[in-house]
């Protein structure tokens, strides 16, 4: 029943990360980037103190390492946002999607040191080939999308790889501080973390540009900011902080993978994206990946929850 619970969980991070890319690029056509991001964190920070209000969720920060906790918070949302943002901007699609990739993997190499966790084999071939899945994807579309003198450029290359680093030291943080804190709790400094400095950082900009402070949310974009602040906020974080709880870095993180099968099925559901054979190949490998990495055999130290 656990694991069953496990699967549910990485499979509606995927599912809700990989619409999300629908609804952010329906939010841009209204609104900057950062205006967003403290839109979305906003909602989703208003959301986690209501529910502890109503006593829905339950938040105890006394006598817990709270450096440890912000330290992680910024790292995700805030950093990561910031970086791969910029990543994406300066860089090939292909390019942003075969970096981008290397995070479950990273992880997984990461958790042996940091939390002692022990990666077989077996795992370990099972997240690179999911992670050659995403690869294939992005070079697939790369070759699509190709534009004459289209290389990325090294400032590309280096928020993409910070993006990297900072993605894979999250989760390995927010697994070793589920000794300590609920997912609820982890979730809760999260979206407040992300409300409060990309408030701060758009009221800055708003003001030197004589601009009105509060985001522009209204009946073009509010359901998107919705979809983004409650789903992709919210539930697929405390999903993960959930999953990063339970499972070991290389099982929960490479998930993360299945996204990019979810935003191939949203291309062709709502954009009438047609995938070729290399798509429907990648895809295999993703799916393959995913589930040698998740599959069942003698349950290990490292496998039990931190924390319930």
């Amino acid at each position: 029943m656990t694991r069953m619970r496990n699967w549910a969980a990485g499979l509606a991070v995927s599912a809700i990360f990989g619409f999300s890319f629908l609804f952010t690029r329906s939010a841009l056509d209204t609104l900057g980037a950062v205006e967003l991001m403290f839109s979305r964190f906003l909602v989703a920070a208003v959301l986690m103190a209501a529910l502890a209000a109503l006593r829905v969720i339950r938040l105890d920060f006394r006598g817990k390492p709270l450096g440890v906790l912000i330290l992680m918070s910024f790292l995700q949302p805030v950093a990561y946002f910031i970086m791969e943002t910029q990543g994406v901007r300066l860089s090939a699609t292909s390019t942003s999607g075969i970096v981008l990739s290397a995070i479950p993997a990273g992880a997984a190499l990461l958790a042996v040191p940091m939390l002692g966790e022990r990666l077989t084999p077996r795992k370990l071939a099972s997240v690179l080939l999911a992670v050659a899945g995403v690869a294939l994807v992005a070079l697939a579309k790369g070759r699509e999308a190709r534009a004459p003198g289209g290389e990325a450029r090294m400032a590309g290359i280096l928020f993409l790889g910070g993006a990297v680093i900072v993605a894979v030291f999250y989760n390995v943080l927010s697994r070793k501080l589920s000794a300590d804190f609920s997912p609820a709790e982890i979730t809760f400094a999260m979206m407040w973390t992300g409300a409060l400095v990309f408030g701060l950082t758009h009221a800055v900009m708003s003001l030197a540009a004589g601009a009105p402070v509060l985001p522009r949310i209204g009946p073009d974009n509010l359901a998107a900011v919705l979809y983004l602040g409650v789903l992709s906020s919210v539930a697929a974080f405390f999903l993960m902080n959930y999953n990063l709880a339970r499972l070991p870095a290389a099982s929960a993180t490479v998930f993360l993978n299945l996204v990019t099968v979810v935003a191939i099925a949203a291309g062709v559901m709502f954009r009438g994206e047609r995938p070729g054979a290399l798509e429907f190949i990648a895809a295999a490998m993703i799916l393959v990946g995913v589930t040698g990495a998740n599959s069942g055999g003698p349950k290990r130290a490292a496998d039990k929850p931190a924390s319930s």
